[in-house]
């Protein structure tokens, strides 16, 4: 830990002086040391007879050097080092501070600020994760080092192309994106016919490409309105769900070719089912629309009043602005493109003639003239049916069908060619798809049916304001005092609290209290239905405590703290690798190995009503890929798109080269064979409850979890014998909330899970699920002054029908102090149960054999079965 100087250049120029004699040159060129003036000369007659002494070196507490760095700017350091002594044995270095402990200004506080965020801005890692994230975004989304380094030297730097962009500045955009958009791997026209160069395009890019190839336009001054695009097709301008964007950097798609070459598809994360069927109906909506609501368009209900202000009176009808007639009320947002050859008033002879010359301009415009001829052929034709059968208005209609099946081209979605010889006798394979019939009539009833519902609290839970120690604590008896001293504002009063009976678990309190908000889990829990699994939290193996954390002995879980890392070790309780399987989808090619090995059909299937996440992946090949669901149901193709389906598989039905292009046609094939078995199945099932009240089904988790019950409740027609289920309740990363915003949250979630319950009841199959509740870590014990900080073990709970409730399994920490052997500072706690310690009973209760248990809990044998992993008859009672 170096003590920061400032630069000897800020003081009058007679306080300071270089050093230019040989001995404060020994450290060659690199370093300059800048002497007080009061410092004293140099003897070096002196200094040679005691070998280079530096007691006799006129270096005091002053003395500033100056550290030339190869890229950036100077380092200047003070000649000082800092220690703070703790009892009698211990010391430890002192980070420098800016500011008097004793009179704290103002502007001290800014300067130690503005250091620390120097610190971060020179980091090492910076000028890397810089180029890497703007070369994913503007070239490719594998960049090779060679680039990556390129990119970096002109961030530091501040140069490229020697002096011609750039200023010299540490960190100068100008010559960083030069250096990314002229680098011969951004430039390489060779490079497009790489399978692995370039990337899936992002959806709002494609959106906005469109807007402008096509000629958005409208007829008055009006704000353009692009509103719930997130829930649309995953985007939304300005409003990303997370600090990580959209969409993860290092994101793989569970199967396909990005998997199997090791690489990487950031944008690839939001082609799920939902997301791709809302993008295909509001893109074919447009060409015949305009921007507006009619067939699931991206524009809003107002879209269809032709003046803005008007009366409800004056709503246009989606038939009279699909027209086609120009003489008739259109939207105010709508495409105005009109082809070359139509303007100078030829197009050729014939309908294929014309067809020819204007799908090649909008293959310029739309897809950089990389539209393979076998699509190409595809658009022609359907070009010209319409142009040469359509007796009003054929050339429009045309025109338009054109502009939708671009939009569905995997060309379109991805900036390298769809196959690396781009030529028309090119022999293609084509894709095998096998379509799903489901029995709807009267579907043999499924026995032995278990689901598991994995309830994700993503941004990390306050889980130690949702168990809370309230009496009893005889074991420890300053426990509830301490909660209070450590928590500060962040402590809920205790006569808040719902209070349970701990008294059979070990705990260090027999009494403990649930956050006001969760009357479900208060009611299960007494009912038995309810267990919670105290301080648990991602391990590699036990650490007993902060000495052993300390120690360095220890393997720790990857990227401690951070979001994105935990989030997937969370999900793959495999804490060393989170780019390993999930720990549902490991569960399930499980049981489907175990089914196959009886000789019977595969009985597991797995359903995210949110997103793709990694607790869903599991091998290539052994279970069908999860299937994404939307909240509302399955996301079904509207009518002009659904007339226009078996061009869009024609147009998908070749295996592609490019990674990019096939993880597209692959996805968008396979989507419309299983949303139409599951829209069937699904579209006609019914809730015994009904929904629940609106206050419950508006929110997301409401809608998620009604979901859920829809699918269980036809178990029969998906012929399910082993299910799980994704669902994720966003939000609870609170840096800024001291206890409203949690309680906002918890509500909701209570209020979703009462519905769901209730619904599982009333279907008789309550017995048959488990609910399991994760986040990726707890939240620190202690304020930051506003709210709770990335912590480590947390507390979460389990619910279910067979669930062996009324406990606190795990070890509830006895010390909440910073003194306490868990406290690895500000209440950031050891977990003392790993993940393993839970899953292994969830696993077993799920029927995965003993001796797969190893495949499905790699790290299960770094943990001792008595201390660390709760027994299954302990979780589940028995059948």
């Amino acid at each position: 830990l170096h003590v920061g100087a400032p630069d000897p250049a800020t003081f009058d120029t007679s306080v300071y002086t270089v050093c230019e004699t040989p001995i404060c040159q020994v450290r060659q060129h690199a370093v300059i040391v800048h002497l007080r003036a009061d410092s004293g000369v140099v003897d070096e007659d002196a200094t040679r007879r005691r070998r280079l002494n530096t007691d006799l070196l006129p270096f005091d507490e002053h003395t500033i050097f100056e550290i030339k760095q190869s890229q950036g700017p100077s380092l200047f350091l003070s000649n000082r080092v800092s220690y703070v002594s703790v009892g009698k044995n211990s010391y430890f270095r002192n980070p420098p501070v800016y500011h008097s402990l004793i009179d704290p200004t103002r502007h001290d506080a800014l300067y130690e600020t503005d250091a620390v965020l120097s610190s971060f801005d020179h980091h090492s890692n910076t000028a890397p994760f810089v180029a890497t994230k703007l070369i994913q975004a503007l070239v490719t989304s594998n960049p090779s080092p060679r680039y990556v380094a390129a990119v970096s030297r002109a961030f530091r730097t501040g140069w490229y192309d020697g002096e011609a962009f750039g200023t010299g500045r540490y960190g100068d955009l100008a010559a960083t994106v030069a250096a990314v958009v002229l680098d011969r791997e951004a430039r390489s026209g060779t490079l497009d016919n790489d399978p692995t160069h370039g990337s899936v395009r992002e959806p709002f890019i494609k959106l906005l490409h469109y807007f402008r190839a096509m000629e958005l336009v409208s007829q008055e001054e009006r704000q353009l309105p692009l509103n719930k695009l997130d829930e649309e097709f995953g985007q939304e301008s300005h409003d990303a769900p997370s600090v990580f964007g959209f969409f993860l950097s290092e994101y793989q798609p569970p199967t396909g070719p990005v998997l199997e070459k090791g690489l990487v598809s950031p944008e690839s994360q939001l082609l799920d089912a939902p997301k791709m069927v809302n993008y295909l109906n509001g893109m074919v909506s447009l060409p015949r629309y305009g921007l507006n609501s009619c067939e699931n368009g991206f524009g809003s209900d107002n879209e269809r009043f032709v003046i803005k202000d008007q009366s409800w009176e004056g709503k246009v009808r989606c038939g009279t602005l699909g027209d086609y007639n120009d003489t008739t009320a259109k939207s105010p947002f709508r495409l105005g493109y009109t082809p070359s050859c139509v303007k100078k008033g030829y197009c050729g002879a014939t309908a294929e003639e014309a067809a020819a010359t204007i799908v090649s301009e909008m293959d310029i415009l739309l897809t950089a003239g990389r539209l393979h001829p076998s699509n190409q052929e595809i658009i022609e034709n359907a070009f010209s049916e319409i142009f040469a059968t359509e007796e009003n208005f054929g050339l429009g209609k045309a025109i338009a069908g054109a502009q939708q099946l671009f939009t569905a081209t995997p060309e379109f979605q991805i900036t390298n060619r769809l196959f690396s010889r781009n030529a028309s006798n090119l022999e293609l394979e084509v894709r095998n798809v096998t379509e799903e019939v489901l029995d709807l009539t009267e579907p043999e009833p499924v026995t032995d049916y278990k689901a598991i519902v994995y309830l994700y609290m993503g941004g990390a839970m306050d889980s130690y304001s949702l168990l809370v120690p309230h009496s009893n604590c005889i074991i420890a008896p300053e426990l509830v005092h301490q909660y209070k001293n450590v928590r500060g504002d962040i402590a809920i009063d205790l006569s808040d609290l719902h209070s349970v009976n701990a008294t059979d678990s070990d705990q260090p309190c027999d009494t403990f209290g649930i956050h006001p908000s969760m009357t479900i889990l208060k009611e299960l829990y007494d009912s038995r239905m309810a267990s919670f699994v105290a301080n648990m939290g991602p391990l590699v193996e036990p650490i007993a405590n902060k000495e052993e954390f300390k120690s360095g002995l220890k393997e720790l879980p990857q990227s401690l703290f951070a979001h994105n890392t935990q989030k997937h070790v969370t999900q793959t309780v495999y804490a060393q690798d989170a780019s390993t399987d999930g720990i549902l989808g490991r569960i399930g090619d499980v049981v489907n190995t175990q089914a196959q090995a009886q000789e019977q059909k595969d009985v597991f299937d797995g359903y995210s009503i949110k997103d793709t996440p990694k607790v869903l992946e599991g091998k290539a090949g052994v279970s069908r890929v999860a299937d994404v669901l939307d909240s509302k149901g399955v996301a079904g193709l509207s009518s002009s798109a659904n007339n226009i389906q078996s061009l869009m598989k024609e147009l998908n039905k070749h295996v592609a080269t490019s990674i990019f292009g096939e993880t597209f046609s692959d996805k968008i094939v396979s989507t419309f064979s299983r949303i139409e078995a599951l829209g069937k199945v699904l579209g006609s099932s019914t809730l015994v409850n009904g929904d629940c009240a609106s206050e419950y089904a508006n929110t997301s988790i409401g809608q998620q979890l009604q979901q859920v019950a829809r699918v269980i409740s036809s178990r029969d027609a998906l012929k399910a014998k082993r299910d799980v289920f994704y669902v994720e309740q966003g939000g609870y990363d609170t840096h800024s909330d001291n206890g409203p915003r949690l309680t906002s949250l918890l509500s909701d979630a209570n209020n979703a899970l009462r519905c769901f319950v209730d619904e599982l009841i009333a279907q008789v199959i309550w017995a048959n699920v488990t609910i399991v509740q994760a986040s990726e870590f707890a939240r620190t014990l202690t304020s930051n002054g506003l709210g709770t900080d990335h912590a480590w073990g947390g507390n979460y709970f389990v619910l279910g029908g067979s669930v062996a409730g009324g406990k606190i399994h795990g070890q509830y920490p006895s010390d909440l102090t910073e003194d306490g052997p868990l406290n690895v500072g500000r209440g950031r706690l050891i977990p003392t149960t790993p993940w393993e310690g839970l899953w292994k009973g969830v696993a077993e209760w799920f029927d995965v054999d003993q001796e797969n248990m190893a495949k499905v809990l790699p790290n299960l044998d770094n943990f001792d079965e008595l201390e660390h992993v709760i027994a299954t008859h302990d979780l589940f009672v028995s059948a």
